[in-house]
């Protein structure tokens, strides 16, 4: 897996409580402006400027390449 689908992945699994703004992903995973923004797998969806959710191919994503629960947040999106 690369470096750049595990720091998606990451920010996907920090999106699974809930749309947040970028500064709040980039707590998790530094390079999140930049992930989020350019959304290469589909993952995330812009809700607003500088607010993103999860998509369902991000959930789908979630399911096939589980997160530690330290990343996720207190949530689970779509369970």
């Amino acid at each position: 897996m690369t470096a750049y689908r595990q720091q998606a992945l990451a920010c996907a699994a920090t999106l699974t409580a809930g749309p947040l703004r970028v500064r709040d992903v980039r707590t998790n995973v530094p390079d999140a402006g930049k992930i989020l923004l350019s959304n290469v797998y589909g993952w995330f969806e812009r809700l607003d400027r500088g607010v993103y959710a999860l998509t369902e191919a991000g959930c789908i994503a979630l399911q096939r390449w589980p997160q530690p629960d330290d990343v996720q947040g207190a949530s689970s999106h779509g369970t």
